[in-house]
C-alpha cells in the first residue's frame, strides 16, 4: 500500500540537520517517491497518515551487535571483563541451542523496534535461528556466523569457514530483507590464515566483511606479542580491511590506523556504551576519524555488555563521552552522532536508506514531539540527540511496511516473545 505521510518535522537529508514541516509520499513498492511542503494525489489505495505533533526521521541502524545476547543481559555485572567471560558469559554460550538462540533474537528485535531501529548488523552462532527470527520481525538485518579458531586454521579454521560459507549461500536470496556477511571474530582469536581466507571470500561472494578491532588494551598487546602488527594493520596486510568491511570498537588505534580506516574506505561501528561498561579505558578517537574522513557508524554491541539496544542511548553517550575525554565541548558535534545513527550506518551496511528523500528506502521512524522530555522544540540535531529515546517512538516503518503502530508491535507477538525468553534465559543458569 502506499502512504502519504502529512504535518511531520521531517529530518533534513544532510548536516547540519533541521527539520522542516513536510509531506512524505511513500509507493507501494516501499520507497520515497517524494517530498515536499504539501503533496496532493488522488486516487483508491493510497493511505493519508496525520502525523501532526511529530517527528519523521530515517530508522536508525545498529552496525554492531550480537542480537541473541539480549538472554544475557544482567549476568555478571559489575565484573572484571575476563571474570565476566569466563564465570557467566562463555558457560551460558556453551549451553545455548538454536532455540535460545532464536528466542533471544526475537526479543532483541522487539527491543530493536520499540527503540526505532530498522537495521542492525549482528555477529554470532546459530546463525539460521538469527536469520529467521530477523525475517520474522520484519526488520533488515546482515548477518554474519562469528568464526574464531584461536590459531588452529587446519584444525579448526577451516571447518569455521565452511559454516559461514554455508550460511551465506543458503539464506542468498531467501529475503529481500536479510543478507549475509563474512565475520572473522577478532584479530586475537583469528589466526593469520583465517583472516586471509576470510577476506577472499568476502570478496568471492561480494558481502561485507564484519569484525571486531582495536577493542582493547589486551587485544593490542596480544596481537603485538603475535604478530608484531597493531590490529588494524594486521587486518589490512590480511586483506581484510576495504570498502565493504565493519570495523567495530576501534578503540585503540594509532593515527596512521585511523588514517588507513579511511583510506581504505572501510567503516568504523563506534559502541561507547559497551566500552564504557567494560571499563576499556579509553576513548575512540572520533574527532581524528572524523578529520580523516573515515565513514562512521554506531553499534550497542549485545546487550551483555550495554545493556540495552538503545540507539538513541548511544549517540548522546558516544557525544559526550568525547567531550568530557579531550575536554572540549566543541570536539564532536550532535550532527556528528545524528548521521552515524542514520546515514553513517546504512553506508556501512550498503542500503541506500538513511535519509528522507526521493529515491530512498523507505525505512521510517515516527516519535512524538508532544512529550515533556522534547519540549520546548529547538529546531537543531542536538535537540534530539540529547534528550530523545525509545520512549517516544511511536511507528516504525521498513521498506514501506509498518512494524509499529501507535506503540503496538505488528510482526511480533510481544507477549509470547518475552515469556519465551525469560524461560530460555531460565534454562541457561
Amino acid at each position: 500500500m502506499a502512504f502519504i505521510i502529512t504535518g511531520a518535522k521531517v529530518l533534513s537529508p544532510a548536516a547540519p540537520y533541521s527539520f522542516g514541516e513536510k509531506d512524505v509520499l511513500i509507493s507501494d513498492e516501499g520507497k520515497i517517491e517524494k517530498v515536499a511542503p504539501s503533496i496532493k494525489v488522488a486516487g483508491a489505495g493510497i493511505e493519508r497518515i496525520d502525523a501532526k505533533g511529530k517527528i519523521l526521521l530515517p530508522g536508525l541502524v545498529n552496525t554492531h551487535t550480537h542480537a541473541a545476547m539480549s538472554l544475557l543481559r544482567g549476568v555478571g555485572d559489575d565484573l572484571h571483563l575476563f571474570e565476566w567471560l569466563s564465570k557467566d558469559i562463555w558457560p551460558r554460550e556453551k549451553k545455548m541451542s538454536a532455540a535460545h538462540v532464536r528466542a533471544g533474537t526475537l526479543l532483541a528485535c522487539a527491543e530493536f523496534i520499540r527503540a526505532g531501529t530498522t537495521a542492525f548488523n549482528d555477529m554470532y552462532f546459530h546463525m539460521d535461528a538469527v536469520a529467521e527470527a530477523a525475517d520474522e520481525s520484519g526488520l533488515r538485518a546482515v548477518l554474519g556466523y562469528g568464526m574464531i579458531d584461536m590459531n588452529d586454521f587446519e584444525g579448526k579454521g577451516r571447518k569455521e569457514l565452511a559454516i559461514a560459507e554455508k550460511f551465506n549461500k543458503d539464506w542468498k536470496g531467501q529475503s529481500s530483507l536479510i543478507s549475509c556477511s563474512i565475520a572473522p571474530h577478532a584479530p586475537h582469536t583469528c589466526s593469520k590464515e583465517l583472516l586471509e581466507a576470510s577476506a577472499t571470500l568476502a570478496k568471492k561472494l561480494g558481502c561485507p566483511l564484519h569484525i571486531h578491532a582495536a577493542e582493547t588494551r589486551k587485544e593490542l598487546a596480544d596481537v603485538l606479542a603475535k604478530t608484531k602488527k597493531r590490529p588494524i594493520d594486521l587486518l589490512d596486510k590480511c586483506g581484510c580491511l576495504g570498502a565493504h568491511t565493519i570495523l567495530a570498537h576501534g578503540v585503540y588505534a594509532s593515527k596512521s590506523e585511523v588514517s588507513l580506516v579511511a583510506k581504505r574506505g572501510a567503516s568504523l561501528s563506534h559502541c561507547p556504551v559497551s566500552n564504557l561498561k567494560l571499563a576499556g579505558g579509553g576513548a575512540a578517537p572520533i574527532p581524528e576519524y572524523l578529520a580523516a574522513g573515515a565513514n562512521l557508524s554506531l553499534g550497542t554491541d549485545g546487550a551483555a555488555s550495554n545493556n540495552s539496544l538503545d540507539l538513541f542511548e548511544s549517540m548522546k553517550v558516544g557525544a559526550i563521552e568525547q567531550k568530557n575525554f579531550r575536554f572540549d565541548a566543541a570536539a564532536v558535534k550532535a550532527d556528528d552522532y545524528l548521521h552515524m545513527a542514520t546515514a553513517g550506518g546504512v553506508k556501512a551496511l550498503g542500503i541506500k536508506a538513511g535519509k528522507i528523500a526521493t529515491g530512498y528506502l523507505a525505512d521510517l521512524v515516527l516519535l512524538d514531539s508532544h512529550s515533556p522530555n522534547l519540549v520546548p522544540f529547538t529546531n537543531n540535531a542536538g535537540w534530539l540527540v540529547y534528550a530523545a529515546g525509545p520512549q517516544n517512538v511511536t511507528d516504525v516503518m521498513v521498506n514501506g511496511k509498518w512494524l509499529m503502530r501507535d506503540r503496538v508491535l505488528l510482526t511480533l507477538d510481544e507477549e509470547k516473545i518475552l515469556a519465551s525468553a525469560q524461560k530460555a534465559a531460565n534454562e541457561l543458569k
